[in-house]
């Protein structure tokens, strides 16, 4: 933002910018996460276990990326300062028309490339208000960001008129439910779960709508010197990280299946929980000084939902030229493909968004 003081232009440097920044730091993260896929998921799903080490070494650190997306939904959409039935036409229309378009593509694209029989596309296509189909297994994000939006009215009221402690109250149990899926490793029913009953006692607290508040709490509550910021942010990501890879590759031995495997890599797990909050307090301590870089900053960020949506049409064309020229070396392969990727999914993007109508594709 730019003021104009004794007939000169001063920038201020808006005080969320960071958060443009961290949108496209979090969809890079994403990248990297299905880039790293080619490497450990076998055509059935089944564990590939050869390129082990270098998979660990970047995807643990990658969990955080759906945590601070929705983190940062909670920032800035908490409390709403519209009428419910406005704030959902303007974000679902955002939301859900790209989602539609996009859940097409990945029916009809397969099927235009031989991959996918004419019946199989149809099923892709009327399986999707129901759920995603083989190729858009992405697109679960897009499903549970629904359910987030739906409930932000909801519980928008009670953000406003709770207290600091009150709110602190939820995140103490929403905490708590982090530690179940380890819980669960040794005792798998809980607080009440049975094959009747998959509801625990905590159930309610559980789940993306703490990462929500935490988004929250972040604006409203949180005071902290740069100092202190970057010493919590870093120990957090630090913590965070170790545990996350330790249980990844004490899993990797004995695991049977991709859950089994990814134990620690559960977007509501309470190690995935601290990087992300590490990631988003080192991020907040970014000023961005120049009001070009910040505008081009935001249009970036502006893309990037779009950019989620596309990405897996481009990363499985890029895959294989540069899984060649890099000799299946994952340490290389894998950053080289999320950054390839990021760069042709953001030219894509940003071609249809000069389209007329380009809101409902790119979002």
């Amino acid at each position: 933002m730019t003021t104009i003081t004794n007939s000169r232009v001063e920038f201020k440097p808006s005080p969320t910018a960071y958060l443009n920044l961290l949108r496209i730091f979090a969809c890079l993260m994403v990248l990297t996460v299905h880039s790293g896929e080619f490497f450990y998921i076998g055509p059935v799903g089944n564990i590939i276990r050869t390129h082990h080490v270098w998979v660990n070494n970047y995807g643990s650190f990658m969990r955080a990326c759906v945590p601070l997306f929705v983190m940062i939904s909670g920032y800035l959409l908490l409390p709403i300062k519209e009428a419910p039935e406005v704030f959902y036409k303007k974000r679902f229309t955002r939301l859900l028309i790209p989602f539609l378009f996009w859940s097409a593509m990945y029916a009809i694209v397969p099927y235009f490339k031989g991959e996918f029989t004419l019946q199989q596309m149809w099923h892709g296509l009327y399986i999707i208000p129901l759920n995603f189909n083989g190729p858009a297994g992405h697109l679960w994000f897009v499903y549970m960001l629904i359910g987030i939006y739906l409930f932000i009215p909801v519980i928008s009221p009670w953000v406003q008129t709770a207290s600091k402690n009150f709110k602190l109250f939820f995140l103490a149990i929403w905490v708590f439910t982090l530690f179940i899926p380890y819980i669960r490793t040794v005792y798998p029913e809980v607080m009440g779960e049975a094959f009747w009953n998959k509801f625990s006692a905590v159930h309610y607290f559980s789940g993306y709508i703490g990462y929500l508040i935490l988004g929250h709490y972040f604006k409203d509550h949180v005071r902290l010197s740069k100092a202190a910021t970057a010493v919590i942010g870093l120990l957090l990501v630090l913590v965070g990280y170790v545990v996350t890879h330790f249980v990844f590759a004490h899993q990797l031995p004995f695991a049977k299946d991709l859950p089994e495997l990814e134990l620690s890599w559960a977007f509501p797990t309470i190690n995935v929980a601290c990087m992300a909050t590490g990631l988003f307090l080192l991020f907040s301590l970014t000023t961005i000084k120049s009001p070009g870089l910040e505008k081009f900053i935001a249009k970036v960020s502006g893309l990037t939902y779009g950019m989620y949506l596309a990405h897996i049409l481009v990363l499985v064309v890029l895959f294989e030229p540069i899984n060649n020229w890099l000799h299946n070396n994952s340490m290389l392969v894998i950053p080289v493909m999320a950054v390839s990727t990021f760069i042709v999914t953001y030219v894509l993007i940003k071609i249809l968004s000069y389209l007329p109508g380009s809101k409902y594709i790119v979002g």
